[in-house]
């Protein structure tokens, strides 16, 4: 029996019984492998649940808001992912009538899209003889076959894209999400299940007892911690939210904010900032919490400070409190209850509990 053969017959006996693996739909294994990237099963499947009732086919995702979209995915992170759903649901129905291609290149020029995700789609939709490869194929192929090219190098996924070309059987829907499947069950980054891994007879790196030595990985880049001021800005009964016009929290709501080098910098800096875009009548502020949030690359120390304004300032500002200069974001002023209809990141989302807080164990207000 081939290798190939013994996978398939695990797979049919042991993968996850999983609501995209329901049918071949390809907009259904489009929004689930979007939604997988970056984050875990267990933590999209109930977003998934939640984007696909609201949003059943790829023309109703290009009806909707914008503001809808990001709301659902709140929370799930990497929200460019959601951005590029729309945007690329709105190209497929104006341009291909709602259809997926049925070729790799065509595929490729969709926003979002890119070799993994195209070859998940036409392999698994369509059973087209093309690889699938993410991290958990090239950590399967590394212990199986012995390779030794770093699966952190980009250029270097071509190589194992060409040998899962290699070995593709009749059957590619099924053997792709095998490969992956035994990836994320059995073939674990660490501690790997040997014993019960259907391909233990076949693997090189099993039998030369090197399964921790692979795959090769380069370092990760080191996480940079970064002190964030994060402002409340009361306006009788209501509080300020600004729209995000940066990279990393782009279309997403939340409180202005501002880094330094040290907590105190980066408190200077965010009054230097609000005071461009605010004429703060009482110079005041209470410190009132503190929080972190990590990011794939940096480390938020953030600390919440709480001030007012007068209520002649209530108006709509369009200035961003990102960017003082910007006129590419909104600033809406929004009572406590009126919060959670808005699509908020994840890192100010923790710092919500503040606002609530008793009284008493705020530090007292201070000149500034």
């Amino acid at each position: 029996m081939t290798f190939q053969e013994k996978l398939l017959d695990w797979y049919q006996e042991n993968h996850r019984k999983l609501p995209f693996r329901e049918s071949h739909n390809p907009y259904n294994i489009w929004v689930s492998e979007i939604m997988l990237q970056q984050t875990q099963m267990d933590t999209v499947l109930p977003y998934y649940e939640r984007f696909t009732a609201a949003f059943p086919t790829v023309f109703d995702l290009a009806e909707a808001e914008e503001e809808k979209v990001m709301k659902l995915w709140e929370g799930l992170g990497y929200y460019s992912r959601a951005r590029n759903l729309l945007k690329c649901a709105r190209v497929l129905v104006k341009e291909h009538g709602g259809h997926f291609p049925e070729d790799c290149g065509t595929l490729l020029e969709l926003p979002g899209i890119g070799p993994y995700t195209a070859g998940a789609i036409l392999s698994i939709a369509y059973n087209q003889p093309v690889p699938a490869v993410d991290g958990n194929v090239m950590r399967v192929f590394s212990r199986l076959f012995n390779l030794r090219q770093d699966i952190g190098v980009p250029k270097n996924r071509r190589i194992f894209e060409s040998k899962v070309i290699e070995t593709l059987p009749e059957n590619v829907r099924d053997y792709n999400q095998a490969l992956m499947e035994l990836g994320a069950l059995i073939c674990l980054p660490k501690n790997p299940k040997c014993d019960g891994c259907p391909l233990r007879e076949d693997c090189v790196a099993r039998s030369l007892s090197i399964q921790s030595q692979l795959p090769v990985k380069r370092s990760k880049v080191k996480n940079e911690k970064v002190h964030v001021a994060v402002g409340i800005i009361h306006n009788e009964d209501t509080i300020l939210l600004t729209q995000s016009d940066t990279a990393l929290l782009k279309g997403l709501w939340g409180f202005p904010i501002a880094e330094g080098k040290n907590k105190s910098d980066a408190k200077e800096v965010l009054l230097t900032s609000l005071s461009r875009a605010v004429c703060l009548e009482e110079k005041r502020i209470a410190e009132i919490g503190e929080a972190k949030h990590v990011f794939t690359h940096k480390t938020w120390l953030m600390t919440l400070y709480e001030f007012h304004v007068a209520a002649a300032l209530k108006e709509e500002n369009s200035g961003s409190f990102y960017d003082p200069s910007s006129e590419k974001t909104k600033n809406v002023w929004v009572t406590p209850e009126e919060l959670e209809t808005y699509a908020m990141a994840t890192a100010f989302k923790k710092l919500l509990k503040f606002l609530t807080g008793p009284r008493q164990n705020r530090l007292p207000f201070s000149s500034i």
